[in-house]
């Protein structure tokens, strides 16, 4: 299945889905890396696995295997910070609040083998399927940091939110 009968497939209840879906994923003005690879690493982090399957095979004809094996590191280390720091911040004391991570995160050195942008900005949009306020707050001041423009970052959240909603849009059919 390609994007485009993956697109055709989104049921009619979901047109606005498929509009967003077309102009933010299939016809998106910025980096095709970007795009796709946020794509693909939100379908991981929320696990639906017919439409990774389909981003998949997407990148690897785009970008290749390699590129495979980074969005799945980052979808797994991001998601074991994503859960740690919840749940840290969600203690009772401050004390407690700050309390170290003390889990190995080695792939966050390498930036997973991505361009360090590339990989905070997947990074974010992993944060941001998982709920991780800390985590979207951290990314998005590195990218800030970085030159990256508010409508970049908002852009991460949208490619998010659509691959959120194409997931629910598939559920409910």
């Amino acid at each position: 299945m390609t994007l485009n009968d993956l697109k055709n497939s989104i049921p009619d209840f979901a047109k606005d889905v498929k509009l967003n879906f077309s102009s933010l994923i299939i016809n998106s003005e910025y980096d095709e890396e970007l795009v796709y690879g946020c794509a693909y690493a939100s379908s991981l982090a929320i696990g639906d696995t017919h439409i990774a399957s389909i981003l998949q095979e997407e990148c690897r004809n785009r970008f290749g295997g390699e590129f495979i094996e980074s969005v799945k590191a980052t979808v797994t280390v991001m998601s074991l910070n994503n859960v740690w720091y919840k749940y840290r911040d969600s203690m009772p004391t401050t004390e407690m609040k700050m309390a170290p991570q003390k889990m190995r995160v080695n792939i966050m050195a390498n930036h997973a083998g991505l361009d360090k942008i590339l990989f905070e900005s997947m990074s974010l949009c992993v944060s941001a399927i998982n709920g991780c306020t800390f985590c979207v707050k951290a990314h998005s001041d590195l990218l800030l940091e970085n030159e990256k423009t508010k409508e970049y970052i908002f852009n991460i959240g949208r490619i998010a939110s659509v691959i959120s909603s194409l997931s629910k849009a598939f559920s409910l059919k």
